[in-house]
């Protein structure tokens, strides 16, 4: 079990290919900001591997994150969108 309120994420990685943040009006940089910032971390319902992350960029916007946690602490977003 993940202490989230310890987490310190070592990587980020996410899909620009297929860009879902950017489909929701989110960019990488405040998807990423969001871990660094006061979080709730939620496990996902309809996919156990992945958790909901519910905080704020920097500059204040609530956001929700959907990602994977993946050896030695890399984060895979896989989309987010404004709350």
């Amino acid at each position: 079990m993940v202490d989230w309120h310890r987490f310190s994420p070592s990587d980020f990685e996410y899909d620009f290919e297929r860009d879902e943040l950017a489909h929701h009006g989110v960019t990488f940089g405040e998807a990423v900001e969001c871990f660094f910032a006061d979080f709730e971390i939620r496990r996902n319902k309809k996919y156990l591997d992945r958790h909901q992350l519910l905080g704020r960029s920097f500059g204040g916007r609530k956001l929700k994150i959907i990602f994977q946690l993946e050896p030695r602490k890399v984060v895979r977003i896989i989309t987010g969108w404004p709350l």
